[in-house]
């Protein structure tokens, strides 16, 4: 017996599937995303320790002084990220945005190290 390919079954398992991606894609990019009010972020250098609420509407670009020179760490629309290194590999510029990428961003050359502050 052959099934047609848009049975009843068929469509209904489509139709759960579809809305299991809108939910996820919700989650991630939509009305949920922009939910997340505040949190706080560390920033740790040779310099010293500061510690940030960042919210939504924090527009700030810090200088973090190192041993090679300044990282310029920008805060933006509830984002943090390095916008420039002194480092040769630029591997903290291209780890992300917190809290996208999981919380924290370490410049090893120029001892910056950037991280969400835990939660109880």
């Amino acid at each position: 017996m052959k099934i047609p390919l848009f049975s009843r079954e068929n469509r209904l398992l489509l139709i759960a599937i579809g809305i299991v991606f809108l939910v996820l894609f919700f989650l991630k990019y939509g009305y949920f995303a922009g939910s997340i009010q505040s949190y706080v972020v560390i920033i740790e250098s040779a310099s010293g320790k500061q510690v940030l609420q960042v919210t939504p509407e924090l527009k700030k670009e810090l200088r973090v002084s190192g041993p090679l020179g300044q990282t310029v760490v920008q805060i933006e629309e509830g984002k943090v990220w390095v916008a420039s290194s002194p480092c040769p590999d630029k591997t903290c510029m291209r780890m992300g945005r917190i809290p996208d990428n999981g919380g924290f961003i370490a410049c090893l050359p120029n001892k910056v190290l950037i991280y969400l502050e835990k939660r109880p």
